[in-house]
């Protein structure tokens, strides 16, 4: 199993990626609901990336209380990869 560093690495780069591109968006073109979906996935992303870090995120054993843990960080990654899926959608058209 690869070391959390290298697994928490993916998010954050990505995040940070989209977070970025989406600020350059708004500063040059205002604020869209495109764009604000790309952030939030983008901050998203890197707040799931940081609690993978960190050993707070979903893939930590500390967070496994017998389906009684936080689903915070799951909710993260769905809204994630929701805005991501979104903004490449829209990219592509």
């Amino acid at each position: 199993m690869p070391s959390d560093k290298a697994t928490a690495a993916a998010p954050i780069a990505t995040g940070i990626a989209l977070a970025g591109a989406a600020v350059r968006e708004i500063a040059q073109h205002g604020l869209g609901l495109w764009t604000a979906l790309a952030l939030a996935g983008g901050l998203s992303a890197v707040a799931v990336g940081c609690g993978v870090l960190t050993g707070r995120g979903w893939l930590s054993a500390d967070n496994d209380r017998g389906g009684q843990g936080n689903r915070t960080p799951v909710a993260l990654v769905a809204l994630a990869l929701t805005c991501i899926a979104v903004g490449a959608g829209i990219a592509l058209t």
